[in-house]
């Protein structure tokens, strides 16, 4: 059902305009809270899939009838991106050792974007979705594990922060998948009015605990790109 439902806790958000009183709403939904979807606890697979639909973005067509909008629930642009949606890997980090894994040898490819917080919208009419504070996803099934530095350098340690996807997503453990955690950190790019389209995460933009993303085209022709890092002392 979560799956099938807006995620939780919003952040970011664009609108997109479609016509008159009608629009594409893409909505960052950060984090979940445990106590009200798992009130017994993250024990189970089932707890961990929840958990992961309640993350991502939201992406839903609104329309203004008689002065108030609401949901077109019909609508072939709603959908939910989640932690378990098929990514592309672009940029300079493509293909590169660190982003390979078992599941994707070639490094072009991943899975999913959570801890969504701040957004930007491109001139183009895409949406950007920053990932955060990803690292508190992760830990490590084997508390003798040695994090490298580059994920000490990230604050991903052997300990999570109570969400458990490692339990049941092997996929966060990174005593079993060091290289996993590489892939997440990044500004993805989502095409809202494209509903079968794949979300790129941009590493161009740099791997980091991004806020937001602010794109202009400057006048010679550029596209500048502001971006915050919300982690102390960056």
């Amino acid at each position: 059902s979560q799956e099938m439902a807006f995620g939780d806790n919003n952040d970011g958000m664009s609108f997109f305009e479609t016509g008159k009183d009608r629009g594409v709403l893409a909505v960052n939904n950060e984090y979940v809270n445990r106590t009200i979807i798992s009130p017994n606890g993250v024990n189970t697979a089932d707890d961990v899939r929840k958990g992961k639909a309640g993350h991502g973005v939201s992406v839903v067509e609104i329309m203004q009838r008689d002065g108030r909008w609401n949901v077109v629930k019909d609508s072939q642009y709603n959908r939910r991106i989640t932690a378990d949606t098929p990514m592309e890997i672009t940029g300079p980090a493509r293909g590169h050792k660190l982003m390979q894994t078992t599941a994707d040898p070639t490094g072009t490819a991943s899975l999913g974007t959570w801890n969504n917080c701040g957004n930007g919208r491109t001139p183009w009419r895409t949406y950007l979705t920053c990932e955060e504070n990803f690292n508190g996803y992760f830990a490590s099934s084997d508390r003798k594990f040695e994090p490298t530095t580059r994920h000490e350098r990230y604050g991903v340690g052997n300990k999570d922060r109570g969400y458990n996807w490692y339990r049941f997503d092997e996929r966060f453990d990174i005593s079993k998948h060091p290289n996993e955690s590489n892939r997440a950190g990044y500004i993805v790019e989502i095409d809202p009015m494209d509903p079968t389209s794949t979300p790129k995460k941009r590493t161009a933009l740099g791997r980091l605990k991004h806020e937001n993303a602010a794109v202009v085209v400057a006048k010679n022709g550029y596209v500048v790109v502001y971006m915050g890092d919300d982690e102390r002392g960056e």
